[in-house]
């Protein structure tokens, strides 16, 4: 896999790891729902897949959002490679962001 495929697999990591609790979720209250000791947590397992399916769309669209602002010019870019940068992130020697494709610490300015 070439940097940008990676980039676009760290992006959208958040929505497949939901979209597998969802699976999960689905999977545990079809198949195991008829054990006993479950049978008890299967009315309150049945809202995780619908709310993880909205987390995962959720999730998704902002991936999306961002990539395409990205690839318009619209987004901070990394000065080094030019990739998409992540969320903004805290440090005791100043805030930055961390490019998706070479994982390079990109200040930000005040």
């Amino acid at each position: 896999m070439n940097r940008y495929a990676w980039m676009l697999f760290r992006a959208y990591l958040p929505a497949m790891v939901a979209l597998a609790v969802a699976l999960g979720a689905m999977l545990w209250t079809s198949a195991l729902g008829d054990i006993d000791v479950l049978k008890r947590l299967v009315p309150y397992a049945k809202w995780l897949p619908p709310i993880a399916l909205l987390a995962a769309l959720l999730a998704g669209g902002i991936a999306t959002l961002r990539m395409w602002r990205w690839q318009r010019g619209e987004e901070p870019a990394c000065s080094g490679c030019g990739g998409a940068l992540g969320r903004l992130r805290h440090a005791p020697t100043g805030d930055y962001r961390k490019c998706m494709c070479c994982g390079g610490k990109q200040p930000i300015s005040p």
